[in-house]
């Protein structure tokens, strides 16, 4: 269970750093974690290249999501802290934005790994601590487009978290965002239609007017502390949209006559299969495998050994997807080669 625990040290850092060195000191986990994250990635294959057995961890012992279910309170503590001390606003605009970007970047990484961990939880108790955690980066869409839209229809083009291909991350980011949104309030919509219920039950509706109360008693109190809640937030959502533009990036494909997917679930996410690595992110890397259990905890998720492979890891992949032409010239070519692989060519014929 130690194994997955990296999540901690970072999220720790951040206040420590800041008593420790100041308002701009808390920046340097950012730093810290890509250099962890890259390296994993690149550095340590090539020291050790014989990749592990990847088995799940049947020992895996206490709660099944014990980690993700320790780490949302702690996420939410310390966004708690920084919104008071941007209230406080004791330091520079420089120490401000190493606050934000710090803050916003871990729990965009940990805090959403760890809130999408619990949506896809069967208890209910899980359940809220994923909705406490969205709410905390102000994205309490997620819980209802990623389980009832992402994991329906990935692999189709009607999918809105799965990036076209040559559609750029920026234009993904503006389109992803308003169609999941659009997709809650559908979904919830059909789902009080079928049961009678009216407005007050629609979960889509109650959490923008919950965001929306949040931020103005934020603002009643602190301008500041709203500003920096809103701030915060933008980059977690840019974050976690940069792992779902990288995971399905030119993956979907057309329905057949009969409705279903036109390429088998594996060939539908990119996966990472560095051992190491997933071991600093919940095992994300193992996406094929969440896609074709999702309801799974993640220390049970196994290596799909057909499964598309990003050339860089899910951390240099993100890094590249900040530049589209370098991101389109070293991914176009791989999507084209997966597409045309034996199995998928079967399921085309189809």
């Amino acid at each position: 269970m130690l194994r997955y625990c990296a999540p901690f040290p970072f999220l720790i850092a951040i206040p420590a750093l800041y008593y420790l060195g100041g308002p701009i000191a808390p920046l340097g986990t950012i730093g810290i974690l890509l250099i962890a994250l890259v390296g994993a990635e690149w550095v340590l294959p090539l020291l050790r290249p014989e990749r592990r057995n990847e088995q799940p961890d049947l020992a895996f012992t206490g709660p099944s999501r014990g980690l993700p279910l320790l780490y949302i309170p702690m996420q939410l503590a310390v966004i708690a802290w920084a919104l008071w001390i941007a209230a406080v606003g004791a330091h520079t605009l420089s120490g401000e934005l190493s606050m934000i970007f710090s803050v916003g970047v871990i729990a965009g990484v940990f805090g959403m790994l760890a809130a999408h961990e619990m949506v896809h939880s069967p208890s209910r108790i899980h359940r809220t601590f994923a909705f406490a955690m969205l709410m905390g980066t102000a994205t309490p869409q997620f819980r209802i487009a990623h389980v009832y839209g992402h994991h329906r229809f990935a692999g189709l083009a009607r999918d809105a978290a799965t990036a076209r291909l040559g559609e750029s991350f920026y234009a993904f980011l503006i389109r992803t965002l308003p169609q999941q949104w659009a997709e809650s309030f559908a979904f919830e919509a059909r789902r009080c239609a079928r049961r009678g219920r009216g407005p007050v039950h629609n979960r889509a509706l109650r959490d923008a007017l919950g965001l929306a109360l949040l931020v103005g008693t934020l603002a009643f109190f602190s301008r500041r502390s709203a500003i920096f809640y809103v701030a915060e937030s933008a980059v977690a959502i840019i974050v976690l949209e940069l792992f779902n533009y990288i995971a399905h990036y030119g993956l979907a494909g057309e329905t057949r006559l009969d409705g279903q997917r036109s390429r088998p679930v594996d060939a539908l996410s990119w996966n990472s299969s560095n051992a190491i690595a997933n071991l600093l992110i919940f095992n994300m890397g193992r996406h094929s495998d969440h896609h074709r259990r999702p309801a799974l905890p993640y220390h049970r998720l196994v290596r799909v050994l057909d499964a598309p492979e990003l050339p860089f890891g899910y951390a240099g992949s993100i890094l590249l997807a900040l530049f589209p032409p370098l991101w389109r010239r070293v991914m176009d070519r791989r999507v084209l080669d997966v597409r045309s692989e034996p199995a998928t060519r079967i399921a085309l014929a189809a």
